[in-house]
């Protein structure tokens, strides 16, 4: 479905093979929920592909705006992580964070596959994102993808949790495309449709990542208003008494 708020959240990483049992449970029942929690975040979502390398789990957050990442409740998460989460960050790999303004979302449904490329491109480039806009849009019609998402991040910011450091510059832009279909092979196809049409939109584009992942696992903040979840979360992020 699309997404409902004005921004987004990507986040791709891997993590110790030897903890994977542990790390799913933890991603899925505490972490995911525990973001979700924060008041601005609407939705989170999880998806893997175990035969990948690098960035084997990729996370979607749908969130109101960018400056929730800003608000003392989120900051309070990062700085002060449960001994669980303590843990399992030690094991963390190959972490990538691109926050982004949403351009665009449209569809319907969450379906089984979503496919993620990434690309930076010179900065000013309105007509040739509307062009990537209309050829996405092209693919909806088409039902190639049951859904898509478009944002852009100007600026990448630091991330302390991890010691990743900011990117970006005043000449180019970061893209984020994402492509929901019912299979990892479908969303493949859509994107190789999105890469070859790439050199004929932008003066100046490189690809940085495009690669699929399954479904895993979904989170509304409304489903975590009444659960014990909810309550305890809410308890250590909103009552620091």
């Amino acid at each position: 479905m699309s997404l409902q708020g004005a921004a987004f959240l990507c986040i791709w990483n891997d993590h110790d093979p030897a903890q994977v049992q542990e790390y799913e449970a933890w991603h899925t029942f505490e972490h995911v929920p525990e973001r979700v929690c924060v008041p601005g975040f609407i939705a989170g979502r999880r998806y893997a592909d175990y035969n990948r390398a690098e960035s084997r789990y990729f996370t979607l957050y749908d969130i109101d705006s960018l400056s929730v990442l800003e608000t003392p409740p989120y900051l309070d998460l990062q700085a002060n992580p449960t001994p669980w989460s303590q843990r399992m960050r030690l094991a963390f790999r190959n972490f990538q964070r691109i926050p982004c303004l949403t351009l665009a979302s449209r569809g319907q449904g969450c379906a089984g596959a979503i496919g993620t490329l990434v690309l930076t491109a010179e900065r000013g480039a309105e007509s040739a994102v509307a062009g990537l806009q209309e050829l996405l849009d092209g693919l909806l019609r088409d039902h190639a993808v049951t859904t898509y998402h478009l944002g852009i991040a100007p600026v990448i910011p630091a991330y302390a949790v991890f010691g990743t450091p900011a990117a970006g510059d005043d000449r180019t832009d970061t893209y984020v495309v994402m492509v929901e279909g019912l299979l990892p092979t479908d969303t493949d196809a859509a994107l190789r449709r999105v890469a070859a049409a790439l050199p004929n939109l932008f003066a100046h584009a490189q690809v940085l990542k495009n690669e699929s992942s399954g479904f895993l696992f979904t989170v509304q903040d409304s489903e975590l208003a009444g659960s014990p979840l909810r309550r305890e979360i809410a308890r250590d992020c909103h009552d620091p008494a």
